[in-house]
């Protein structure tokens, strides 16, 4: 079978807990450390009432091969899971869904990978999220399996794996290799190694994905567009882009920078799987269109569908919904 594209990442089962902000207040952090600048305070010791829970399905690989099915390609999602309830769950969103499955390992030794997001604060948009990684920490990617390069495309999110370099230096091999465009958008373990190592990788990128802060951890930049774009372009990745959430996204490449801006008029409900709805509708406006400009508008209008509803899934826009919530949208491009 051939594919339109196939994603890399995790799959895990989401749990929401909405506690009242008389429970769990949101504090300035005492210590004055930078880095954790505001806190969730839970009372020691306390038995606290959950106001609200809600139980999802998220992680990249699902996320994303999830909007790229509702787009209307052909996708499939390599992603390993539990021999589990949960893990069965996920199989099901998948068959569901019509992506592929022919690359899903079910390992029966870990259980499949979950998150609690506790939700607090007054207008309940802070969050701590919990994650245990289970089988989603195993590596997953093998450049032999049946099919695997039988695709366009590839979109890799965070990968968790001891031996992350190894599985991310495969898919590099197999899309050089047999001419497949790669998206990347990394976790936090692939930035905590650095834009010296990253390099490596992101020369063989077609498609390279952070936000603002990650930018700045990645290139030591100061914090300005044109210097962070041009210094991840510096890399030789085909196109990068920067998100900078409700100042919406940066685009760059060897012929020009782009600024298109998000609809603040947009209420948000929770914002887990933004980055996720974006980079992949980003890249499926390439395939269907090969225009950039298209791409970003729909990228950011299916992230803020996304940002509307509870969980990194239920938002994701379908393929008959496009052209109406493209034509809401108040998107507007410029230059940088």
């Amino acid at each position: 079978m051939k594919y339109d594209i196939v994603t890399i990442g995790s799959a895990v089962k989401d749990t929401f807990l909405f506690l009242d902000s008389a429970d769990a207040p949101v504090i300035a952090n005492p210590s004055g450390d930078a880095r954790r600048q505001k806190l969730i305070a839970l009372e020691y010791g306390a038995k606290i009432d959950v106001a609200r829970s809600i139980r999802t399905l998220g992680g990249g690989g699902i996320n994303t091969a999830v909007t790229f099915a509702r787009f209307g390609l052909t996708s499939a999602a390599v992603v390993s899971i539990g021999s589990d309830e949960d893990g069965g769950a996920i199989t099901e969103t998948l068959r569901r869904e019509g992506i592929g499955r022919a690359f899903v390992v079910r390992d029966p030794k870990r259980s499949t990978g979950f998150s609690v997001l506790i939700v607090a604060g007054e207008k309940k948009r802070d969050r701590v999220v919990l994650t245990e990684r289970g089988a989603s920490s195993m590596n997953n990617f093998s450049a032999t399996s049946n099919g695997i390069t039988k695709t366009k495309w590839y979109y890799t999110s965070a990968m968790t794996g001891k031996n992350w370099k190894g599985e991310v230096s495969d898919i590099k091999s197999a899309a050089s290799k047999h001419g497949i465009s790669w998206a990347w958008n990394p976790g936090s373990v692939q930035l905590s190694a650095g834009l010296s190592v990253l390099s490596g990788y992101m020369k063989f990128c077609s498609v390279f994905i952070v936000n603002r802060d990650e930018a700045l951890e990645l290139t030591r930049a100061k914090n300005d567009i044109k210097t962070l774009l041009s210094k991840l372009l510096q890399t030789n990745a085909s196109r990068v882009i920067i998100s900078d959430g409700i100042n919406g996204v940066y685009y760059g490449d060897t012929e020009c920078m782009i600024h298109m801006s998000a609809n603040k008029s947009i209420k948000a409900v929770e914002a887990t799987g933004a980055g996720d709805a974006f980079g992949s509708g980003f890249v499926a406006g390439l395939i269907e269109k090969n225009d950039v400009p298209y791409a970003l508008d729909l990228g950011i209008t299916n992230s803020e569908s996304v940002i509307c509803k509870i969980g990194a899934q239920d938002g994701i826009l379908k393929k008959g919904d496009i052209a109406v919530a493209l034509k809401k949208s108040k998107h507007q491009l410029h230059y940088v």
